[in-house]
């Protein structure tokens, strides 16, 4: 496992050649052919821009999720064809701000409904409670007006102590860490999950992880993140020819089920015990044990909604700030201005406050502008249309049309953006230079948009304006060489599998 803990490198767990097989079979075969030809020409999305073989069949698509590859093969064909592409048979991806909408929102007006999730990519295991994320709208609705108290500003204000607690935990291992007068290399993308986990565990279990007093992940969480990409293979294989799945899942190893069991058991154990210590602390579960009545959540709805918080609240804010952090050290007059403002607007560190970093402009372009150059969660907002098709971006799509926003491509489209690769936080400042005011900043949504939008949003902000801001009061950062190219070389599962992040960290105060 890499030092960082979270999402090691494994070998691929289908064989290439069990593909192959798949495909060969497939494509000889007559009603392969016929289907294959349907597909291309006569299927009703026919009319939508993409490559031929990948509306031919979904096994291409296929091989790219395995790859890890298939949000920046997606992205690539987005620069070819625009704003919406053809990517599956029945999948499209779209990159515009209308989609979002179109897509995400609500849609009550006229009689029209909601686009559910695609059923095929938010799976809940036999056996297991439906979370926030998988369930169907009523259970959602009350799912989240249960969950919605724990993450509102108001409880944000309450869990703020926690949030200094381990973030002034994170620097002080740091400034331990530092021997050398010239300042030290470590790899603060290990760093950073270590924090954001002991942050998540005291707000779900009412129990750090450890991760900082210890220096390690817990194996607890190894397991759930190494489970994550195991379920991006399983959920994708789910679509394949009942024969050739069991083929497929026959080559997963063992033990990578065994880890996923051995997760989800743990998890319900931690809940369980944090569920007997009552509601006085106020962490989620308190707001969540509150509830009583026939809308309260049931035991195995608290358990599976611990470990989608403790999932979703680290990792993708671990994600994030390393991201950034990587940009910020690529483009030094930018970090020597965000440095700069930050020690001269807060000349205390027990100034950095929420209320105050909230406002701070600058802290906030930078992170507005990390999110749109690396999204945490680049491809994963999979929707399908419902019974009497949808309307998107002007067009009607048939009913069980897959569809997606692929925000690494939203983000970095020219359609969009004025200088979309470039890492310039001045576009989102309120008088931002004139070059950039005709970006469509409507096409960046890093948390979703409409009813399913990401409830930890509140959360999210308050994290990663606290942990840059402490992190560049205390420290100068500079990238070292072994770590160029860093997002350019990762591979998504899900979310973005992570190498080191080497950072020379010395004291600037």
């Amino acid at each position: 496992m890499s030092s960082n803990g979270i999402f090691m490198k494994t070998p691929a767990m289908v064989p290439q050649y069990v593909f192959a097989g798949v495909g060969i079979l497939a494509v000889v075969s007559l009603p392969g052919s016929l289907n294959a030809a349907y597909n291309i020409w006569f299927h009703p999305l026919s009319k939508y821009p993409g490559p031929r073989w990948q509306a031919a069949s979904r096994l291409p698509y296929t091989i790219q999720i395995f790859r890890g590859t298939a949000t920046r093969n997606t992205a690539r064909l987005h620069e070819i064809y625009g704003h919406a592409v053809r990517i599956t048979p029945n999948t499209l991806s779209f990159t515009s701000s209308q989609a979002w909408d179109d897509i995400y929102g609500l849609r009550r007006q006229n009689g029209r409904a909601n686009f559910p999730k695609d059923p095929s990519f938010y799976i809940t295991p036999p056996g297991e409670a439906d979370t926030i994320s998988t369930a169907k709208d009523a259970d959602h609705r009350r799912l989240r007006r249960i969950q919605a108290h724990a993450f509102s500003e108001k409880a944000l204000s309450l869990q703020e102590g926690f949030l200094k607690q381990y973030t002034t935990m994170f620097i002080s291992r740091l400034h331990e860490g530092i021997s050398q007068p010239g300042g030290d290399v470590v790899n603060i993308t290990r760093w950073l999950n270590l924090l954001t986990t002991d942050i998540i565990g005291e707000l779900t279990f009412a129990e750090s992880f450890e991760g900082l007093s210890k220096d390690r992940l817990h194996p607890w969480l190894e397991m759930v993140f190494l489970t994550l990409k195991a379920f991006t293979f399983m959920r994708e294989l789910t679509r394949l020819p009942p024969v050739f799945m069991r083929l497929a899942m026959a080559c997963i190893p063992a033990n990578m089920l065994k880890h996923q069991r051995a997760a989800v058991a743990f998890g319900a154990k931690a809940a369980k015990r944090r569920m007997g210590f009552g509601t006085e602390r106020p962490d989620f579960m308190s707001y969540i044990l509150r509830q009583t009545g026939e809308q309260r959540m049931t035991e195995p709805e608290i358990e599976a909604a611990a470990i989608t918080f403790i999932v979703a609240g680290s990792e993708t804010t671990a994600t994030m700030l390393s991201g950034t952090v990587y940009l910020l050290c690529q483009n030094r007059p930018v970090i020597e201005r965000l440095t700069s403002l930050v020690r001269t607007d807060f000349p205390n560190e027990s100034d950095l406050t929420l209320v105050k970093l909230q406002q701070h402009e600058y802290l906030n372009a930078v992170l507005q502008e990390g999110l749109r150059l690396y999204p945490p969660a680049p491809d994963n907002l999979f929707r399908v249309t419902p019974k009497a098709g949808g309307y998107v971006m002007g067009h009607l799509l048939p009913p069980k049309t897959s569809l997606t926003m692929n925000l690494w491509a939203a983000n970095r489209s020219a359609e969009n953006f004025h200088r979309p690769l470039e890492f310039i936080p001045e576009r989102w400042v309120k008088d931002a230079p004139v070059e950039f005011r005709q970006d469509d900043r409507n096409a960046m949504r890093p948390f979703s948009v409409g009813p399913r939008d990401c409830l930890g949003k509140n959360l999210a902000w308050a994290e990663m304006r606290m942990i840059l801001a402490y992190l560049v009061w205390n420290f100068d950062l500079e990238l070292q060489s072994d770590s160029q190219d860093w997002i350019e070389r990762q591979k998504v599962f899900m979310l973005w599998e992570k190498p080191d992040l080497n950072v020379k960290i010395s004291r600037g105060h």
